[in-house]
């Protein structure tokens, strides 16, 4: 099998990330379209677009089982496929019931290729020097932004159905070539009977670290919030246009973008756990203060209220740039188990709160009338995550 230079390695394991976040992000400007189409209110449709959560639990369970057992390749490729083909019919769907199991499937595999693709980072950090995971990670935010942008402008050119179906066959062929390519470097099936790792070792070795996974709740969550709610808030609550309405979400991605790919440099001169407090502070209080001033200002200044939804998501991405990364490599740190079972058990810790959370904002959204009270819960746990941030100290 052809051997491939690191520089190569290292480039194609940045588009494994670009291009799953690509497809994965592409549909969220198009909330408002979808949830048209599905007929549903504010809380009905938060809760079926969170019920990808049971398939990512699921899937975040067993996923680093299958890793180890079967390999990178294998488990990759099998859910890449499973991805793009959900993604294709679930922008076709008017049935709720059908959105719900295609939409758990896009949890399953969307969970999966997160595990897999970061056991593969793990083990090439490990070959290769100054590769880090939130330099990756941050490669996932410029493929959100991309798509984003890419979303918003196409947005009343193409349609749903042809923007995402056209979308899913891409990627899914791209990233399959990909993988195809890195394989002599892709992380192999365990063959050593001593590092076997049966699934009766995986449930009996599930633990829970909730220094670990509080901080990442707190960390992630508003960025969930905002990919479900800020294309709806901007145009329902605002009145932009669809075209517009993509603008909150690109400028928290890019901002957090920003934030990720400085992370080395910024380690170099502060401590990671005193930047990510003082981010957490400021990204989670200058949301809530912009967003106060964007639904307290007259009708009459809608452009400026929109000024100032755009400033609140810019706040709350650079708030939420650099605790996911900081804390999946704190994580695999601390643990000795191998890094996909790592990353797997704290996601299934994580989905379980953040499917709650996502269900309570979109019912405080539907009982109280107002998004922006619901879009405050994200906010405060933000603000709330620069008290875990003592769990990022390297000892």
């Amino acid at each position: 099998m052809k051997e491939i230079e690191q520089k190569s390695e290292v480039r194609l394991l940045q588009a494994l990330f670009y291009v799953y976040a690509f497809l994965i992000m592409a549909w969220i400007p198009r909330f408002p379209e979808i949830k048209a189409n599905l007929n549903l209110s504010n809380g009905e449709f938060g809760t079926i677009i969170s019920t990808g959560a049971f398939g990512s639990i699921a899937s975040l369970f067993l996923t680093g089982h299958l890793v180890h057992k079967f390999g990178v390749k294998r488990v990759m490729l099998t859910n890449v496929w499973m991805m793009g083909f959900s993604y294709f019919f679930i922008v076709r769907t008017q049935s709720p019931g059908i959105f719900f199991v295609l939409n758990m499937a896009i949890g399953w595999s969307t969970a999966a290729y997160h595990i897999s693709v970061s056991a593969q980072s793990f083990n090439t950090i490990e070959r290769i020097k100054n590769l880090t995971i939130a330099r990756l990670h941050g490669m996932w935010a410029l493929g959100a932004l991309a798509t984003a942008i890419s979303s918003g402008v196409i947005v009343n050119y193409l349609s749903l159905s042809v923007h995402i179906g056209t979308l899913a066959v891409l990627v899914t062929l791209i990233i399959t070539l990909i993988l195809l390519r890195l394989s002599p470097t892709l992380v192999k099936p365990n063959t050593n009977e001593h590092k076997h790792l049966p699934l009766r070792t995986l449930l009996s070795s599930f633990r829970v670290n909730w220094l670990i996974s509080g901080g990442l709740l707190c960390a992630v969550f508003l960025e969930f919030a905002t990919g479900d709610w800020s294309a709806i808030f901007a145009k329902e609550r605002i009145g932009v246009s669809a075209g517009l309405a993509a603008l909150p979400y690109i400028l928290f991605m890019a901002v957090m973008i920003i934030g990720r790919l400085n992370a080395n440099r910024i380690a170099k001169r502060f401590h990671v756990h005193h930047t990510v407090q003082l981010f957490a502070f400021t990204g989670g209080f200058g949301f809530l203060i912009f967003l106060a001033v964007a639904v307290n200002l007259p009708a009459e200044y809608k452009n400026w209220a929109f000024v100032a939804t755009c400033l609140a998501f810019t706040f709350a991405g650079a708030g939420s740039s650099l605790m996911a990364p900081s804390v999946y490599t704190a994580a695999n740190r601390r643990s000795s188990l191998p890094s996909a079972v790592v990353v797997g058990q704290l996601g299934v810790v994580n989905m379980v709160l953040v499917f709650i959370l996502k269900s309570a904002v979109a019912w405080t959204a539907q009982f109280t009338g107002s998004l922006a009270i619901a879009l405050c819960i994200p906010a405060i746990f933000l603000i709330a995550a620069a008290f875990f941030a003592r769990a990022l100290k390297v000892d």
